[in-house]
């Protein structure tokens, strides 16, 4: 269901649209946990209000629509994929412990979400914006990877067992696929599974 409103209304809903208030927080929130408990169908706002304690009028005032909180969550979601890539500090000169650290990073960001990638991968395929905003994410993880094993096989370090690119997109869909197979698994089995993908990835990059 989407609300029609003025163009005032729909004004004031962008600038709290643009905020990061605590009430948008919690109804991010709220999304977040109803869309990775119950699924995008049987999400609705009266079940998002619920669960956030506010009024049907309290959402509409900041989201349109289950579809657009779903955009929002989404985007969220893509964001911490990025950002669990990305590391700062003195382990960035060790490129081994980078590749470790990144791999932990990325698995397990997508253990916490898997409910809701997987939503995104479906949704990707029904929705044309959200289908943007996967493939987008996705191409720049597999770049990013790209960069770094070229980077790495530059220092002499290692030596790729076929295209920087071809590894990359490999280990990535592979972190994506085996994450979501495991997604109801013990502790104990996705540490094992992130070992794995360590040794599976500095073994077709080429770490000797």
């Amino acid at each position: 269901m989407t609300v029609t409103t003025s163009e005032q209304q729909e004004q004031a809903r962008s600038a709290r649209r643009a905020s990061d208030g605590q009430r948008r927080r919690e109804l991010l929130e709220a999304a977040t946990s109803c869309f990775g408990e119950l699924g995008y169908e049987a999400t609705t706002a009266q079940a998002i209000t619920s669960r956030a304690g506010v009024s049907r009028a309290t959402f509409y005032a900041y989201f349109s629509s289950r579809e657009e909180i779903f955009g929002a969550v989404a985007g969220q979601v893509c964001q911490e994929l990025l950002d669990a890539q990305h590391l700062e500090g003195a382990i960035v000169d060790d490129l081994r412990e980078v590749l470790r650290a990144t791999t932990t990073a990325v698995i397990t960001a997508y253990f916490r979400h898997g409910a809701i990638v997987g939503l995104v991968d479906h949704r990707a395929r029904l929705d044309p914006a959200i289908g943007d905003l996967w493939s987008s994410v996705r191409e720049r993880l597999v770049a990013r990877y790209a960069r770094f094993i070229s980077r790495i096989a530059a220092t002499g370090e290692a030596t790729p067992c076929a295209p920087p690119a071809t590894v990359a997109q490999t280990l990535a869909d592979a972190q994506l696929v085996g994450s979501a197979r495991l997604a109801s698994s013990s502790d104990d089995e996705r540490a094992q599974y992130i070992s794995d993908m360590i040794v599976m990835s500095e073994r077709l990059i080429g770490f000797t």
